[in-house]
């Protein structure tokens, strides 16, 4: 039997398993988890391939000192993601 209709039925609904807040609140955990410092989902910002942050010099400072990792820790959560550099 013939499975083909069904796998191409459920590959519609995996791009769309992460949807636009949960992949805010991706972000947010993975920074979270490597700077020890929350940023609320309303000051970040995702136009693929980058992710904008809204907070102080001092936490802007933080993330991009850690930006390497935070990048590896939302690809691994949200391989779909598809962002390459925060700004």
């Amino acid at each position: 039997m013939d499975y083909n209709h069904i796998k191409n039925y459920l590959e519609k609904f995996k791009n769309l398993l992460f949807t636009k807040e949960e992949i805010y609140q991706i972000v947010s955990r993975a920074i979270e988890d490597n700077i020890h410092l929350k940023i609320e989902t309303k000051n970040i910002q995702i136009k693929p391939p980058f992710l904008y942050i809204k907070a102080s010099p001092l936490v802007r400072n933080e993330i991009m000192i850690n930006k390497e990792k935070i990048l590896k820790d939302i690809l691994l959560l949200s391989p779909q993601s598809n962002l390459k550099d925060i700004r």
